[in-house]
């Protein structure tokens, strides 16, 4: 029922099935036995106003017309404008994991493709051409050991 009803008005059907509903919810829950549900119903439908049917739901109780889902029922408020939340360190987050990471497979395939060719070419290794990829990965490296350190 809306909040600014006159009890003299006239209530839509709308009003009567969301109220039937509310009824069939009661009788659900098992708080409404078989013969007090079939009174309200005809009832339900042999009243015209919101007087008549405010007695109609008085004693249930009322409806939730939200729900607030669980997942985001126990999230912590978003920090005030300006305020930035504590960045929370990775416990088992190790420096050398890092370097494991795409450059050094890229390092580690130049490396493998350089002994590949010497091995080809019988003996004659070339001369060693992924260090200009090492030297960029290891000035990463320590710097990356620099500022964990």
């Amino acid at each position: 029922m809306p909040s600014q009803y006159q009890p003299h008005q006239r209530f839509t059907e709308t009003d009567r099935e969301k109220i039937a509903g509310r009824l069939r919810d009661a009788f659900a829950d098992g708080r409404l036995d078989q013969p007090e549900f079939s009174s309200r119903l005809d009832q339900l439908y042999a009243v015209q106003t919101y007087g008549e049917l405010e007695p109609l739901v008085r004693d249930l109780p009322p409806v939730r017309t939200y729900q607030t889902p669980a997942n985001v029922q126990d999230v912590a408020p978003a920090p005030a404008p300006g305020q930035f939340p504590e960045r929370q360190k990775n416990k088992d987050h190790h420096p050398a994991r890092a370097l494991a990471g795409g450059f050094t497979g890229v390092v580690m395939i130049n490396v493998v493709i350089w002994f590949v060719i010497g091995l080809a070419s019988g003996g004659h290794w070339p001369h060693f051409w992924p260090v200009w990829l090492l030297i960029p990965w290891a000035f990463f490296a320590m710097g990356n050991f620099r500022r964990r350190g």
